[in-house]
């Protein structure tokens, strides 16, 4: 009995432990780009570092895109990921985006400017074994509209 009090104490330490956010390291393309109607289905390929000595698990999640201040698209991370502990490690992560009406006319009229203000907000869930936490994300930087193009392994998210 004593060791499924100390199971449970230990969990509950781990759950109030402080948390170290991943870190996102590089952003290596995109691939399998296919649109169909107002849906972009597509993987997204990057590095991310977790400088937590466990590994982390990233639930299926949904971010509101906005451009220069107008909403583009909701963009959704379709599967459970896994970050190993204390490794910066390559993932693809399949995901798909709903576009918002009159999104592909709007892209068509910022093609002309040479940069918009992209921003990324809405909550992630993430967490180690069953317990799970909801971390906002709000990520906003200029960049330029011919660096959105999905054929392209251009760096959008390059800070300012």
């Amino acid at each position: 009995m004593k060791v499924i009090y100390l199971s449970i104490l230990t969990l509950v330490l781990l759950a109030c432990a402080p948390f170290k956010e991943p870190v996102f390291k590089s952003f290596d393309g995109t691939e399998g780009f296919k649109m169909d109607g107002q849906t972009i289905n597509f993987s997204l390929k990057g590095t991310i570092e977790n400088p937590n000595w466990y590994a982390l698990k990233v639930k299926p999640s949904m971010l509101e895109v906005t451009i220069d201040g107008k909403k583009f698209a909701n963009v959704y991370l379709d599967e459970k990921m896994k970050i190993k502990g204390k490794q910066s490690v390559s993932l693809t992560a399949p995901m798909h985006a709903e576009l918002e009406d009159g999104a592909m006319m709007r892209m068509m009229g910022m093609a002309l400017k040479d940069s918009v203000r992209l921003n990324l907000a809405g909550d992630v869930k993430g967490g180690v074994f069953f317990i799970y936490k909801k971390f906002p994300v709000n990520i906003t930087r200029s960049v330029s509209p011919k660096s959105l193009n999905p054929m392209k392994s251009m760096n959008p998210f390059k800070k300012d």
